[in-house]
């Protein structure tokens, strides 16, 4: 500090209170009160019912270190962080209770709000409680800071203070340098308070089945057996997702009306879940997100609307959030993180975060439908685009489409999106279907590639179904018999082969039905394909001769180089690796069929005893179906490596190809290949 300056006086340096002051002479002096009060004790009991947090009490004690060294220090600081309801209070409470012992100089609690105000008069009620009368309390903030911690200096006191917004708030309530503790609940981030006050961070997490079962079960008590209905319990606290507020109000309303069964209350939740968690308005989740939701500013209330109209369920990326309220990402950005910071919700990767139902039923009527078309708008475009770019010859959304036109993106950006909004899409499906809206169709076709080459089995069945469907509705022949020649590949993947052969029976149906060629080519093609997974190499070879022979009237060299891979995969050795060594050369600018092709002539160069050479094909597969990830080629490219070492001799090599495949099978859940990859190693 530097003290007269030409010019007027200069502060340097750090401190909660300056004092100026002109021509004083001896000591300034903070006074004890007249007449001192017995310590404060004014931190609330826990609930008796406090349940969980063990872990989180621990590691408070550990920051904090309550009887720890009779040498003054500052003030030790843990702020506890969790969302709205969770628990966070009754933590520091319980905390409280338990070390109170070590705090005998007092206990001081304060609850603030979005108002400054509050904390000027949070002071005046500690220094009230010390034993200061109201005319000898200073009025400015600074002032009663400087008493505060004053009076609290050498001095062993617990400060708790709740729900606080900024750092702001919490500095002046500090208590001074002696053996004091602070224990704050966050109700938006307080990170700063790392730096200037040295604070350390506990986070609450959601309840464990086991806490949540242990929490409804304690404040139930007597009233009700909670045993004779486990079924119930377990969806009960499934539909409160672990939320100490939601299992609270829910085990006041077992406990209210005991003769009720609790799959009675769990039909009520399943309805209506945050209006009946929100009756009784002194123990209402719907208030205390409210209370949550009034702290931001409108932006920011803005996104947290948006949550509840996004379709799926799952992680929102920051682009669709941006896209739905129709602003810049990176304004959005700065609004999320305001959010995030209200533990309202959590980012979990870069750029892509997550809310609970509970958030999403609340958030639901603050948003419009406009926001809910927008994220629909934004899923089908970037779909449609990321889709085609994964195989963007393959040529069926224009051919059902003609105006269709692809934004730019990388085959593998694609398919990075595309894993990562799988769950989201589905939702947007589901909802398309409902509305009968012929977006379903174009998702159908536009997803297909990345679904059948990961063998998204689940989402390919359930996509196609729903295409067909609106097809049917909306009369188009055409875009329904593609779907279900598409389904037909999910009952393929599953094994149920009869299923799958009658899909793509009913298609080739409908493609003759409206003169599509190319179609009835397609499930003809899709027929042998099937029958050589089976294991029937004739059968198939009798489908996919057909195929080369309708490929060859329809002149498209792509469909024509397809034909010959596929064909080749099962013909006689020589000709078979004719017809690869074709196909490859058509597959120039495809590297995914490209390695395939290799894949199914590296068999046929076992097959003719060519064993150097089979392993340079296979291997240049694996190299691609790894490096891209494409998991059940790349088992399949290990089967075709182990059975070419095996017929070349080399039986540890074979066993080792054999077992890596069973693990990614194992792994990635590819049933049928694994029997298959099981039977070698079973030889072996």
């Amino acid at each position: 500090m530097t003290g007269h300056d030409v010019g007027g006086n200069r502060f340097d340096g750090e401190a909660h209170g300056v004092v100026q002051a002109h021509n004083f002479h001896g000591d300034v002096h903070f006074h004890a009160p007249e007449s001192p009060n017995p310590p404060p004790k004014q931190v609330p009991p826990p609930s008796r019912f406090f349940t969980n947090n063990e872990r989180q009490l621990g590691d408070i004690s550990k920051y904090l270190k309550p009887g720890a060294g009779a040498e003054e220090r500052p003030p030790a600081l843990v702020v506890v962080q969790g969302p709205p309801g969770s628990g966070k209070s009754e933590t520091a409470y319980q905390w409280v209770q338990e070390h109170r012992g070590h705090y005998p100089d007092g206990a001081f609690y304060a609850r603030l709000t979005a108002e400054s105000g509050m904390v000027g008069e949070a002071l005046h009620q500690f220094l009230l409680a010390i034993g200061y009368k109201s005319a000898e309390l200073p009025a400015g903030l600074d002032a009663r800071s400087n008493l505060f911690r004053s009076w609290t200096s050498g001095k062993k006191v617990v400060v708790v203070i709740d729900d606080a917004i900024t750092a702001a708030q919490v500095l002046p309530l500090l208590p001074g340098a002696g053996n004091s503790a602070v224990l704050v609940t966050e109700a938006r981030s307080l990170s700063s308070l790392r730096v200037r006050a040295g604070a350390e961070f506990v986070p609450l997490d959601p309840l464990t089945d086991d806490a949540a079962r242990l929490l409804l079960s304690r404040i139930v008590g007597e009233a009700k057996d909670l045993t004779g209905e486990p079924e119930q319990v377990d969806r009960l606290i499934e539909l409160c997702e672990g939320q100490t507020i939601a299992l609270c109000v829910a085990a006041s309303e077992l406990a209210r009306a005991p003769e009720r069964p609790v799959a009675r209350l769990v039909r009520e939740l399943s309805k209506q879940r945050l209006g009946r968690l929100s009756r009784d308005a002194d123990l209402s989740v719907k208030a205390v997100f409210n209370t949550a939701v009034a702290r931001l500013d409108e932006r920011a209330k803005q996104l947290y609307a948006a949550f509840g109209q996004h379709p799926g369920a799952g992680e929102v990326s920051l682009a669709a959030l941006a896209a739905a309220v129709d602003l810049d990402e990176d304004d959005v950005r700065e609004a999320l993180d305001l959010l995030v910071s209200a533990h309202l919700i959590r980012e979990v990767a870069e750029d892509r975060y997550f809310a609970y139902s509970l958030v999403r039923e609340h958030a639901r009527p603050l948003g419009s439908a406009e926001m809910r078309n927008r994220f629909t708008e934004f899923y089908v475009r970037r779909a449609l685009s990321a889709g085609h770019a994964v195989q963007p010859k393959r040529g069926w959304l224009e051919a059902l489409w003609p105006g269709f036109l692809p934004e730019p993106v990388t085959a593998d950006e694609a398919r990075e999106w595309l894993a990562a909004e799988r769950a989201n899409l589905r939702a947007v499906a589901s909802e398309l279907r409902a509305a009968g809206a012929e977006q379903v169709c174009q998702l159908a076709v536009a997803l297909w590639p990345f679904q059948e080459q990961g063998k998204h089995v689940d989402d390919m069945d359930v996509l196609n179904e729903y295409a067909v469907e609106v097809a049917d509705h909306r009369e188009l022949t055409f875009a329904a018999g593609l779907a279900l020649i598409q389904r037909g590949f999910a009952f393929r993947a599953r094994g149920e082969s009869d299923k799958a052969a009658g899909l793509f029976a009913e298609g080739e149906a409908r493609a003759r039905a409206v003169a599509r060629d190319d179609l009835a080519a397609t499930a003809v093609e899709s027929l042998g394909i099937s029958l050589r997974d089976q294991g029937d190499r004739e059968a198939a070879r009798t489908a996919l001769e057909r195929n080369l022979g309708m490929a060859e009237q329809l002149g498209d060299p792509r469909r024509l180089a397809l034909a010959r891979m596929h064909l080749g995969s099962v013909a006689e050795p020589q000709l078979g690796e004719q017809l690869l060594d074709q196909a490859l050369a058509a597959f120039g600018t495809e590297p995914y069929n490209a390695a395939k092709t290799r894949m199914w002539r590296g068999r046929r160069r076992t097959e003719l005893e060519r064993y150097d050479e089979a392993n340079a094909d296979l291997s240049a597969a694996l190299e691609y179906m790894t490096e891209h990830g494409h998991h059940f080629d790349r088992a399949q490219v290990l089967v075709g490596l182990g059975d070419n070492a095996s017929a070349a001799g080399d039986a540890e090599a074979a066993q080792q190809h054999f077992l890596d495949a069973a693990a990614i099978c194992r792994t990635r859940g590819f049933a049928e290949l694994g029997e298959q990859v099981q039977a070698r190693l079973d030889q072996s």
